[in-house]
């Protein structure tokens, strides 16, 4: 029995012998479908501009006489906008199939090979594999917002908590200082007692310090008075000093306004980064680039440390890098994790501060990275 669907096809292809056959195929298994018919490229093109959400499938011969192959095949994918688009050819490459496939169309069918059941099976199963990935990335979608939410309000309470220690404990403690200051200028004071109140006034001094590097690391100050490069080069600083790694801060581009949230999430990366090197890296030397090319941002974290052990780098519940790559898909970035053994590590990502999403930064490192 012909299947009742009401299924829209645009079948591209330049022989009509060919097209003659998978509309009867067509035909065969399903009971009346609406079948569009483009016999080249720019015909599909023109069809496709102005009627793509009328269709669910598309079907594709390889070889049309404007323009065949893998170009074929990328500028079908772009203008069919998600839908599925079926390969029908008489190219038997193995290696081409796959490559194609890995291109983002739904399946890749021989003609020699191609029946009436073939051909409705890979309609149908494209259609809903479409639907399935439409609900995922609804989903997705979802979870992420969700995500960026639920991030907002961690640093909206970060910053409040880093107010009331600032405030309120540093103001206590400052009080403390001064009451234990006048209490050893005071002729009362037996001078047996101003040694002991010098060291408690030092003991202050350091409490008042500890609690302005927890509420600078909870909230930076700086990075809401002065923006993030300058928050950039206080972590940085503040990382050298605390550690003894040398480090060096390389920056190729203008203070610009950026985002909060972008601003922030980039902080946490970096922030993260140093702070998973002062645990694990046991490195000598840490270089960070930051570069700024027409809006793309580019920051680079080189350390010569020991390394990331592979089943630690592709471990998805390894927490640090586990917290870097989330903050990167909050806001849109790609983030790359490139170690070797006793080669260091490589941190990079990369970020539209434009606004535009999905940077794609994948490429293989250089010795120079390192250098």
């Amino acid at each position: 029995m012909a299947d009742k669907g009401e299924y829209a096809i645009l079948v591209i292809e330049d022989n009509p012998g060919d097209f003659a056959l998978v509309e009867e195929f067509l035909l065969e298994q399903i009971e009346a479908p609406i079948i569009s018919y483009a016999p080249n490229f720019n015909e599909a093109k023109n069809i496709l501009s102005v009627k793509t959400n009328h269709f669910d499938i598309i079907l594709l011969d390889l070889s049309l006489p404007d323009k065949t192959g893998i170009p074929l095949i990328q500028e079908i994918i772009e203008i069919c906008l998600g839908r599925p688009v079926i390969v029908l050819t008489g190219y038997s490459d193995l290696t081409f199939g796959v490559k194609s496939l890995s291109l983002g169309i739904s399946d890749y069918i021989l003609k020699d090979d191609l029946t009436s059941l073939v051909l409705y099976k890979s309609i149908v199963y494209s259609i809903e594999r479409r639907k399935i990935v439409l609900a995922l990335e609804t989903s997705e979608k979802r979870a992420r917002s969700f995500a960026k939410q639920l991030n907002n309000i961690l640093e909206e309470e970060r910053s409040r908590i880093a107010r009331e220690i600032h405030d309120e404990f540093g103001q206590q403690l400052s009080g403390l200082k001064m009451s234990l200051s006048a209490l050893k200028r005071s002729t009362s004071v037996k001078s047996t007692m101003e040694s002991l109140i010098t060291a408690m006034v030092d003991d202050v001094d350091h409490s008042i310090q500890s609690l302005r590097r927890i509420a600078n690391e909870l909230r930076p100050v700086i990075i809401d008075k002065l923006g993030l490069l300058a928050a950039i080069e206080w972590l940085v600083s503040e990382f050298e000093k605390r550690t003894g790694i040398t480090s060096r801060l390389y920056m190729d581009l203008n203070r610009s306004a950026i985002d909060k949230t972008l601003e922030i999430n980039i902080f946490r990366i970096c922030q993260e980064a140093l702070t998973n090197i002062t645990k694990h890296a046991k490195a000598t030397m840490v270089n960070i680039r930051i570069e700024n090319n027409n809006g793309v941002l580019s920051i680079k974290i080189i350390d010569n440390g020991v390394g990331i052990k592979p089943d630690i780098l592709h471990n998805p519940l390894s927490m640090g890098l586990l917290n870097m790559k989330e903050r990167a898909n909050l806001i849109g970035a790609e983030l790359n994790i490139s170690s070797a053994p006793q080669q260091g590590t490589i941190i990079e990502f990369i970020v539209n501060i434009n606004g535009e999403k999905n940077i794609d930064s994948r490429r293989s490192f250089s010795d120079q990275d390192r250098s």
